[in-house]
């Protein structure tokens, strides 16, 4: 399902003014079907709208949770960095520290292969998801290895076990709170995507077949009759 915000509102906006159009026809607009007509028109009008309201009421929260989720992950490439120069001065077995830097590496990105193997999903929000769900695995296998050295001890607060631990929980927290925060999402944009493109019976397709009826209802030299053709519908895919 695309998650693009753009279109909607221009079609929705098309769509309002297509049915002032229509109302100024009168009796020359007496369309074939029971959707064509103008009370049906209206009505799929404030689906439309109600369908985009919806999805702005839940979209600052989900965008909050992924702001949130960024500013919790922003600092972990430097705290690893540190932790890991903390322990090459510490570590003295070499197999020890490769084995961390291994880890250290795939959680700073710096590593051709990830530690934690995924395959590549086909939206942005998919592929971020994946990514932290990865550094949270990660660290987790980080933490172990310093937990298992004994001789990791720093003096600073920000990377000891207890840092990094709490560092954990709170990207674990905003893995959760942003899903939480993506269903309501993506049902409302769910369904404001088939109130505007579903088949048939989508406010899109609606129009199609309306612009059809004034093609063979209305004279070339009609005055509304170009500027009701003239407006402009587009079909997003999903």
């Amino acid at each position: 399902m695309s998650s693009t915000e753009t279109g909607y509102p221009k079609n929705a906006a098309n769509f309002k003014d297509l049915i002032i159009r229509l109302n100024t026809l009168g009796d020359d607009y007496q369309p074939p079907k029971a959707m064509f007509e103008l009370k049906a028109l209206e009505q799929l009008s404030k689906n439309a709208e109600d369908a985009m309201r919806a999805v702005s009421q839940v979209l600052p929260v989900y965008s909050k949770a992924v702001d949130d989720q960024e500013l919790i992950f922003k600092p972990l490439n430097n705290l690893i960095t540190k932790s890991f120069n903390y322990l090459k001065a510490a570590i003295a077995n070499p197999a020890e520290l490769q084995t961390a830097k291994t880890i250290a590496d795939g959680l700073r990105g710096q590593s051709k292969r990830k530690v934690v193997a995924t395959d590549a999903p086909a939206s942005t929000a998919s592929t971020k998801r994946l990514s932290y769900d990865s550094k949270v695995e990660n660290l987790k296998r980080y933490i172990e290895v310093l937990s298992a050295s004994k001789i990791y001890t720093p003096k600073e607060s920000d990377i000891s076990i207890a840092s990094l631990q709490a560092l954990l929980l709170a990207m674990e927290n905003s893995i959760t709170a942003v899903a939480i925060a993506k269903t309501p999402l993506d049902d409302a944009r769910k369904k404001r995507h088939t109130i505007f493109y579903a088949e048939q019976i989508g406010l899109v397709e609606t129009v199609f077949g309306v612009k059809n009826y004034i093609k063979a209802s209305l004279h070339q030299d009609h005055p509304e009759r170009k500027h009701i053709l003239a407006l402009s519908f587009k079909k997003m895919k999903q």
